[in-house]
């Protein structure tokens, strides 16, 4: 396998990922586990980040230590990101946070459409180190037009995380020379005919919703 892939192999995530999965799970707990692995996953991701060495004052004396050396950015593809995203800056809040929204349009008899309608991001991210985050990793046709659009603005080595992704969608983001790592907590065998992993978690965006304020 490709060694730019890191499966996370840790049997709290597993649990929290059968949480996940489980379809008799209700939104606010489906969020909450989201959001937790959202922060387990940042300590993976600290592994592949940039640190600088540093001397710090303790009340007894000097001890080393670390400190990011680069600035980093924190992108969450909208609307199915945000608990995960809300976790990930938990345990790196000194990360900026940038946003994608991108919508699936169906064809008839072939793989959806992606179109991105809105962006937060900054214009210059040729400094920054970008970790870019999306629960799902299904087609990875989303997660690919969004690398090549923080590509368009300087980002290099983006870092992808996810949380379930299907064996098509890891070969196809990796394809991609500007991703340095993706990070998952499980790789599903398929996806299904309407292009959703499987066994997956089904939709994680429309999981994530309150039902008492769905329509």
């Amino acid at each position: 396998m490709d060694r730019r892939i890191v499966i996370i192999d840790n049997p709290l995530i597993k649990h929290y990922l059968t949480i996940l999965r489980n379809y008799k799970t209700e939104p606010p707990i489906f969020r909450d586990y989201m959001e937790k692995i959202g922060f387990y996953l940042g300590f993976e991701v600290a592994k592949h980040l940039d640190w600088e060495e540093i001397d710090v004052k303790t009340p007894l004396g000097i001890a080393n230590g670390l400190r990011p050396s680069r600035e980093l950015i924190a992108v969450g593809v909208l609307g199915a990101s945000l608990p995960l995203l809300y976790g990930f800056i938990k345990s790196m809040p000194w990360a900026g946070i940038g946003l994608i929204a991108a919508r699936r349009i169906e064809k008839e008899n072939d793989y959806p459409d992606v179109e991105i309608y809105y962006t937060r991001l900054p214009r210059d991210l040729r400094k920054k180190e970008v970790v870019l985050l999306d629960p799902m990793l299904a087609t990875g046709f989303t997660l690919n037009k969004s690398v090549n659009l923080l590509k368009s603005r300087g980002a290099s080595k983006i870092i992808v995380v996810s949380v379930i992704a299907s064996r098509e969608g890891v070969k196809r983001i990796l394809g991609n020379a500007a991703v340095s790592r993706v990070i998952v907590c499980a790789v599903d065998e398929e996806l299904d005919e309407n292009y959703f992993i499987v066994p997956g978690l089904g939709d994680a965006g429309d999981r994530a919703l309150d039902p008492y304020f769905s329509d």
